[in-house]
């Protein structure tokens, strides 16, 4: 690997680590779940060093996955894992270099704008009133829309979308809680499991949103 950057400047490393960070904004939706833990060790090691923070709580699922992947680099130093982040990003998409300069130059001119992250991933696309799905309308938070296709079309509240997740787990990774007691009062599974077993109660907390933790808790979420 220090052959491969050999002759970039300290400098240089930096630039491109800020530049497949952004870019990984950009591609996050469409990852698994093993190169996000991979990048986010690296990111936290190259900007933060050392993993010494106290291990997430037994029932933060998602939250122990991160700080594991992190622990684990130990004292790997922080120019190292830029160039681990850059190379794992080139290996999975070889001319992302290319693409950010395109992209960069849509944002100079006003044109579109990088979409926010969530701690799962809010890589949502912009799309017609017409075309939204009760999914859509609840990432949203707005809960007339939500309920209004809830009822007309039938729809079972704890249903599970295309990434495996339910209503209530969407209400928890945005931090909708507004959304988050509605579902709760139109009798939403509290407990429901995502396809990796996790609760909406694991998403409140590893995405760090007290307000909907203490919703779940107060309507009785099992804290496991």
């Amino acid at each position: 690997m220090a052959d491969e950057f050999g002759d970039c400047s300290q400098e240089d490393i930096k630039d491109l680590f800020e530049g497949a960070s952004k870019y990984l904004r950009h591609v996050a939706g469409s990852q698994s779940s093993d190169n996000l833990l991979y990048f986010y060790a690296r990111y936290k090691q190259a900007t933060e060093g050392q993993c010494n923070s106290k291990k997430p709580g037994m029932f933060d699922f998602q939250g122990k996955q991160k700080w594991e992947a992190w622990k684990k680099l130990g004292d790997k130093p922080r120019e190292m894992a830029m160039l681990e982040y850059i190379s794992h990003m080139t290996s999975l998409y070889p001319g992302w270099e290319a693409e950010m300069d395109t992209i960069d130059d849509k944002q100079s001119t006003g044109g579109s704008s990088w979409v926010s992250v969530s701690t799962m991933s809010n890589t949502d696309s912009e799309l017609d009133n017409q075309n939204k799905t009760v999914f859509d309308w609840c990432k949203e938070g707005d809960i007339n829309q939500m309920s209004r296709i809830l009822q007309s079309e039938n729809i079972d509240i704890n249903g599970l979308d295309d990434a495996g997740m339910a209503l209530l787990h969407w209400a928890c990774d945005r931090g909708l809680s507004e959304m988050v007691e509605c579902l709760l009062n139109k009798k939403a599974n509290i407990d429901i499991q995502d396809e990796d077993n996790q609760t909406p109660l694991h998403y409140a907390v590893s995405c760090e949103h007290p307000k909907a933790v203490q919703i779940l808790l107060s309507h009785g979420a099992t804290n496991r």
